[in-house]
C-alpha cells in the first residue's frame, strides 16, 4: 500500500514544470529516486518530500515574480 507522502510526491513530480531529471537537479536527490517514486517501486521519505516540495516552491516563487514583472513592463 503506498502511503499518502508517497502519493502527494508522485502527484507532485507528475505536475512539476520540468523533467524528472531537472527536478531532481534542484532538489537535490537521484534522478532515479524520483523515477522510483513516480513508477511505484519505492516509497517516498520525508526528506525527500521536503527536498520536492522546496524545489517547487522556489519555481512557484521564482515564476510568479517573473511573471509579475513582464505584468509591470506591459504595462509601463
Amino acid at each position: 500500500m503506498t502511503s499518502e507522502l508517497t502519493q502527494a510526491v508522485k502527484a507532485a513530480i507528475d505536475k512539476a514544470p520540468c523533467s524528472v531529471n531537472k527536478l531532481a537537479e534542484e532538489a537535490g536527490v537521484p534522478q532515479s529516486t524520483l523515477s522510483r517514486i513516480r513508477a511505484g517501486k519505492l516509497s517516498a521519505t520525508t526528506d525527500v518530500a521536503r527536498r520536492v516540495a522546496k524545489a517547487l516552491k522556489r519555481w512557484g516563487d521564482d515564476c510568479h515574480k517573473a511573471a509579475e514583472s513582464i505584468r509591470h513592463a506591459k504595462e509601463g
